[in-house]
């Protein structure tokens, strides 16, 4: 019987400290910062595919502008814009004031052939 008493009165007390306004602000700080690990993590594999695209643009089309690598740079930043841009650029034949003619054709075409 004595056991159970302590053993209630152990919880209760975990309890009360739970709720304490410190420990709940420590508990979600960890809990945000536990988050972030988690996402960085589940973007690695997305990141990769973004610098492979990338790289192989870049290895392909020597003669691109500073202006024009900023703006590969820029939409190849996440996986949003790019398909933000493949929407716009390669499907819809919008006209790309950056990236236009055989530059704007091996792009699209490495993005469709990139897996994410």
């Amino acid at each position: 019987m004595w056991r159970a008493f302590v053993i209630f009165i152990e919880i209760v007390i975990l309890v009360i400290v739970l709720r304490t306004s410190f420990v709940q602000y420590f508990l979600s700080d960890i809990q945000q910062t536990v988050s972030g690990w988690i996402e960085s993590v589940v973007d690695i594999p997305e990141q990769q595919s973004l610098s492979t695209l990338r790289e192989k643009f870049f290895y392909n089309n020597m003669s691109l502008q500073p202006h024009q690598t900023d703006y590969v740079l820029d939409i190849t930043e996440n996986r949003e814009k790019l398909e933000s841009f493949r929407q716009f650029y390669c499907i819809k034949n919008d006209k790309n004031p950056f990236i236009y003619g055989q530059n704007l054709r091996r792009l699209c075409d490495q993005i469709k052939s990139t897996k994410f």
